[in-house]
Order: C-alpha cells, then sequence, then structure tokens
C-alpha cells in the first residue's frame, strides 16, 4: 500500500515523501536520521536520536503498520523525532 510519510527532527529537519509500504518509510526515516547525525550532531545528541528513532521505528512497524492497513492516519512522536503515515489510494 502506497503511504505518504512526513518526518520531522524538531528543530533541525523536516521532510515528506510517498513510499510504497511501512518498509520503504523505515528505510526513509533512518537514511534522513543518519545523514542528521553526520551532519549536525555531537555524538551524545546522535545517540539520544538513534534511540529516539530506534522506538519510532518499531512503532511504525507494529501500531503503524496496522493504522496504514485499516486505511487510518497514524502519527507518534517520541522526543524530538515525530512520524506521521497517510494512506494512498491507488
Amino acid at each position: 500500500m502506497a503511504l505518504w510519510m512526513y518526518w520531522e527532527v524538531s528543530a533541525i529537519a523536516s521532510a515528506g515523501e510517498d513510499v510504497g509500504d511501512i518498509e520503504g518509510a523505515v528505510e526513509a526515516l533512518d537514511r534522513s536520521v543518519q545523514r542528521i547525525q553526520e551532519r549536525a550532531m555531537t555524538p551524545r545528541e546522535a545517540a539520544v536520536l538513534h534511540e529516539s528513532a530506534r522506538v519510532i521505528r518499531d512503532q511504525m512497524l507494529s501500531d503503524g503498520r496496522a493504522a496504514v492497513e485499516r486505511g487510518e492516519r497514524w502519527r507518534a512522536k517520541v522526543e524530538a523525532v515525530g512520524v506521521t503515515l497517510i494512506p494512498r489510494s491507488g
């Protein structure tokens, strides 16, 4: 199921993109978090961001997947990391 994904790392970056499925959304989040960690963070900040992203990733793969499969919008935020998943028809 195609999705629109919006993610944000508060006060640092945000973006939205079409993804093919939940796994694609997780990959997009991981790529974005890695770029932020490499370019804009101290090692301690990067570790905190990594943990927040790990929790969001687990939620995306469980609660997020279930909501999207029901055709519902899903949103979660952990610390500075937020993700919104919106099912797309077609």
